[in-house]
C-alpha cells in the first residue's frame, strides 16, 4: 500500500506541472474561441464572390459558397466610419448587415450603424439603424422609432426594409420580423428614387458631414460589422429569412436589384458590380472575430 502511495506521489511530482500547463492552455484556447465550430469552417478570401451584370441579366461569379469571411470590420467606439460613394437609392429598398456590438454600458447616445446624409430632393438626414443600451433602433426618416431587445457580444443579422407602396418600414432581427413603422414620410405616388445621395456612412461620421442638430443624439459604433448589402427593392420576408439562413458569409439573394454589396472581408470594396467602393477612416480589420458567432 505504501509503495502504491509513494508511486502516485512520484507520478504527480514528475508530471503534475505538465498536466497543469496543458490544462491552462486548453482553458486559454476556449477563451479565445478556438473550439468554436465556426473556426473550423473554411474562410472565404476577400473578393471570392461578386455580382456581374450583362445583357443576359445579373448573376454571381467566383467562389460563392457562403464560407465565413477571414476578416470583419472593427469599430473601436472612439470614432471612425466607412464612407460609401453616392448612388441612387430607391424609395423601396432594403438594408441588411451582420453586427456584433461589444458594449452599450454607460451610453448617453445611439451608436450609429448606417447613416445617410443630404438626400437630394429630401434634404436633411435619414438615420436608418442605431444601437442604444441593449436595443436596436430603426428610424424611418427621423420619426417613429422602433426597437427590439438584443444581446451584445453576439452576432445578429439586422435588416430594414422600406416599402414605399405600404408607406411602411419593416425591421427584422435574425431573419424574423421584429416591428414596423409607418408615417415617417409619405412617398410620392408611383414610387421612384431619392436621387443621388450625398453621403452614406457605416458608422457615424464626424466633422462637417454630421447632421446637426441631431448629431448630439448619435455616438460612434463599438463592435464589429460584416456583409453590408443594400437593395433597390423591398425584399420579401422569405428572402430576408434566406439571407439569415445563409449565415455571415451569405451572398445577395437578388443580384438583379443589389445596389451595393460590401462583404467587409479585409477591404471596403463594393462587390455588387456597381463600383460604390468605401473609404475608411479609423477602421481596422479583425481576423479573430468568430467568438460569439453561431451559424444558423
Amino acid at each position: 500500500m505504501r509503495f502504491g502511495q509513494q508511486a502516485a506521489m512520484e507520478y504527480l511530482m514528475t508530471y503534475g506541472w505538465a498536466i497543469l500547463i496543458v490544462a491552462i492552455v486548453i482553458v486559454a484556447l476556449f477563451q479565445l474561441g478556438m473550439f468554436n465550430n465556426s473556426n473550423l469552417t473554411p474562410h472565404a478570401t476577400p473578393g471570392a464572390c461578386q455580382v456581374v451584370h450583362s445583357a443576359a441579366g445579373s448573376s454571381l461569379a467566383g467562389q460563392c459558397n457562403n464560407e465565413i469571411p477571414q476578416f470583419v470590420a472593427q469599430f473601436n467606439g472612439q470614432g471612425g466610419d466607412i464612407e460609401i460613394t453616392p448612388f441612387t437609392w430607391s424609395y423601396s429598398s432594403t438594408i441588411s448587415m451582420w453586427v456584433d456590438i461589444a458594449s452599450t454600458s454607460g451610453q448617453s447616445a445611439n451608436q450609429v450603424l448606417v447613416y445617410t446624409y443630404g438626400l437630394s430632393g429630401f434634404g436633411g438626414c435619414i438615420k436608418d439603424l442605431g444601437i442604444y443600451t441593449g436595443n436596436i433602433f430603426g428610424y424611418y426618416y427621423q420619426t417613429n422609432p422602433m426597437s427590439t431587445q438584443f444581446s451584445i457580444n453576439n452576432w445578429h443579422l439586422i435588416t430594414v426594409e422600406d416599402n414605399s407602396a405600404a408607406n411602411t418600414q419593416y425591421f427584422y432581427v435574425d431573419g424574423m420580423l421584429a416591428g414596423s413603422s409607418s408615417g415617417g414620410v409619405t412617398f410620392p405616388s408611383g414610387g421612384g428614387t431619392y436621387g443621388s445621395l450625398y453621403n452614406i456612412y457605416l458608422g457615424f461620421p464626424t466633422g462637417s458631414n454630421s447632421c446637426d442638430p441631431y448629431s448630439t443624439y448619435w455616438a460612434p459604433l463599438d463592435g464589429y460589422v460584416s456583409n453590408l448589402q443594400i437593395y433597390n427593392t423591398s425584399l420579401s420576408s422569405g428572402e430576408i429569412s434566406a439571407l439569415y439562413q445563409e449565415g455571415i458569409g451569405g451572398v445577395p439573394v437578388d443580384p438583379t436589384h443589389i445596389a451595393g454589396w460590401w462583404p467587409l472581408n479585409g477591404n471596403a470594396q463594393d462587390y455588387s458590380g456597381n463600383s460604390h467602393n468605401g473609404q475608411l477612416t479609423g477602421i481596422s480589420w479583425n481576423g479573430t472575430w468568430t467568438s460569439g458567432y453561431t451559424a444558423p
